[in-house]
């Protein structure tokens, strides 16, 4: 059975990404509670809560979705949230949230371009796909960036477009 409980963490140029497990509530909490994340996540409350970290870390249990936090290198402060979730019967979506005061500092293609790497080698047989509302310009534009596609379909969630990576997109944009 495919699950995400087993993620490593992982280092790139500037950036330190690990698994979020109930030891990081506080953190996620002081990273997402901004009207900047919670107005456009749709599944985050306002204002996001600790309990609501602790809920959303908790997940359901069954190794079909994990948090992966983001610092800068030697920082303290989580600065973004990787989403990877495993969809039946052969989708893995990533999504992705930043800290506002890191907003267009390359955060978010860092990050996302080592989650997408890793996925891939990890669950080569797997489509990763994304979900994004087409207004959402910077978002849009970053996941065409890392070789995303419109599949002209839309997302589970309300107002999304369904995006899927490319075959021979390269993430290491």
């Amino acid at each position: 059975m495919d699950t995400l409980a087993q993620l490593p963490t992982q280092e790139t140029q500037r950036l330190h990404l690990a698994p979020l497990n109930e030891g990081h509530a506080e953190p996620l909490q002081k990273l997402t509670n901004h009207k900047e994340i919670t107005e456009i996540v749709h599944f985050l409350p306002t204002p996001f809560t600790l309990k609501d970290a602790e809920t959303l870390l908790a997940g359901k249990g069954d190794g079909k979705d994990r948090l992966v936090g983001v610092w800068l290198k030697n920082q303290p402060d989580m600065v973004a949230v990787i989403g990877t979730h495993l969809l039946e019967p052969q989708d893995i979506e990533v999504g992705y949230w930043v800290h506002p005061e890191h907003h267009r500092k390359g955060i978010a293609m860092e990050a996302v371009s080592a989650v997408i790497a890793m996925l891939q080698t990890h669950f080569p047989k797997r489509q990763i796909i994304a979900e994004c509302r087409p207004e959402n310009k910077p978002s849009w534009l970053l996941l065409e960036k890392l070789g995303f596609r419109d599949t002209l379909q839309a997302g589970h969630r309300p107002g999304r477009s369904k995006l899927a990576l490319h075959p021979t997109a390269s993430t290491t944009a």
